[in-house]
């Protein structure tokens, strides 16, 4: 194994701070001994960082004892880290998240500052297999790479050219034998370990040749990759800063294109990298086919929605929990979280939107109350008698659960609109009807919105 290739990874941080992964496993004792090499040609400091994930008891505990005294007996720092994680659903997706923690507090935002992961080429393999089930594009299908950045922290991978076997034979030329072994590695109930383990060498075994095919094919997709990812980076710098992306933008793009620029498109939002899963992306696709005026919404996160009106595309805030009072007749337009909604006196009935109800004037109490969509809301739909759930109403209009339309209710909890839902029977206009009032509810820009508009608002 030539670490002469690792060099140029190492080179940028000169005078920096390196962190590695050190379990104590072959992998990362070989690119620990790597980064030591590196230290002392170029000049920087390097800290070993064990986690102790509290899973095995006295087996993690023997381990973590062990890699202190590995570092200490090669010169270089250490510092454990216990994570006292509980056993139970999404552990590895857990654990993974406990370590970003970790590393965005060491090396977070920093330029001078990286993390070293131990993955070589047979975990480039596993990873491969594993993300083509899940469906992922050719960006996902290697995310494994020499050097990455994700949410703000550097990591680099020197050993990706090298294969397990590779790694542990420079272990024992170099008087090394006694590395850790997880015992959790061997339990086939976990996928990753079933595919390490039996399927990988099977498949090797029936077909000739299809290791180093694999791995040809795996460089061929990672040169793929980067040209797709370049090449949504410059279309994202053409429109970089737009609050409101029109319509046309995202139907010019191919599907490759699209997906990855919306990508872009969230993460610049919410601060964060947001990878959209497959059934986000499937009802992006179907609202942007389906040209419409009405207000279509797509739950991003806790905080915020996508809203595709007008022939563009922007974000919405959620709402908060809290309600808002509004006195209809003396302020004829008011804003809450990311809409406005206004009333106005008409002369006759005539069709409305989801997003406009009729209600007759003198029903109506003077103080309404914009509010969220609650559990057990009831409401009963205009021409109707009984109430129905308004979660079945919501899924009847195909609604997300985490759209932010309010509702617009009386004091003592009458639903009396639901936007986008429905339009309730309660204050219903009839042909005796001597003052009609028309309510409207739309979503706010987001170039304007917070930006005051006069009017209360229930933040």
């Amino acid at each position: 194994m030539n670490l002469e290739i690792c060099g140029k990874l190492f080179e940028s941080f000169r005078g920096g701070t390196l962190y590695a992964g050190f379990s104590g496993g072959a992998d990362s004792t070989a690119v620990l001994l790597a980064a030591r090499l590196y230290r002392e040609r170029i000049g920087f400091r390097l800290t070993a960082v064990h986690f102790d994930h509290g899973l095995r008891g006295e087996e993690s505990r023997g381990e973590a004892r062990d890699a202190a005294r590995f570092a200490a007996a090669h010169g270089i720092e250490f510092r454990l880290v216990e994570l006292h994680l509980a056993p139970g659903p999404n552990l590895e997706a857990r654990a993974r998240n406990a370590r970003l923690d970790v590393w965005k507090r060491l090396a977070g935002n920093r330029h001078d500052a990286a993390v070293i992961l131990g993955h070589h080429a047979d975990d480039r393999a596993e990873t491969l297999l594993l993300r083509l089930l899940r469906g992922s594009n050719a960006s996902g299908l290697v995310p494994l790479r020499e050097r990455s950045r994700v949410e703000g922290v550097t990591f680099l991978r020197p050993l990706l050219r090298f294969r397990r076997s590779e790694i542990e034979a420079f272990l024992r030329d170099n008087g090394i034998s006694g590395w850790a072994v997880d015992s959790s590695n061997a339990d086939e109930s976990l996928t990753r370990n079933a595919l390490r383990n039996r399927i990988l060498p099977a498949l090797y075994d029936l077909t000739p040749g299809s290791e180093s095919g694999l791995f040809r094919s795996l460089d061929a997709l990672a040169d793929d990759a980067v040209f797709l990812e370049a090449e949504a980076d410059r279309r994202w710098n053409e429109i970089a800063g737009t609050v409101e992306i029109p319509f046309g933008f995202w139907r010019r793009q191919p599907p490759a294109m699209r997906v990855r620029l919306l990508r872009r498109f969230l993460a610049a939002e919410s601060g964060r990298d947001f990878v959209p899963n497959r059934s986000f992306l499937d009802r992006f696709e179907a609202m942007l086919s389906v040209p419409s005026p009405e207000l279509r919404l797509l739950p991003v996160d806790a905080e915020r929605t996508l809203a595709l009106r007008n022939e563009s595309v922007s974000f919405l805030r959620n709402p908060p929990a809290n309600p808002a009072a509004w006195r209809w007749r003396e302020l004829p337009e008011t804003v809450w979280n990311g809409f406005r909604l206004t009333v106005e006196t008409v002369s006759a009935a005539g069709p409305v939107t989801l997003y406009e109800a009729l209600f007759d004037a003198d029903a109506l109490p003077d103080e309404l109350i914009l509010d969220r969509r609650r559990d057990g809301d009831r409401l009963v739909p205009f021409g109707e008698a009984k109430p129905k759930p308004l979660k079945k109403l919501r899924c009847d209009r195909k609604i997300p659960a985490g759209s932010p339309l309010p509702v617009l209710r009386t004091n003592a909890g009458t639903i009396l609109w639901a936007p986008g839902i429905r339009h309730s029977n309660h204050a219903a206009a009839t042909p005796a009807t001597a003052r009609l009032v028309r309510f409207a509810c739309a979503a706010i820009p987001a170039e304007v919105q917070g930006a005051g508009t006069g009017t209360p608002s229930g933040n």
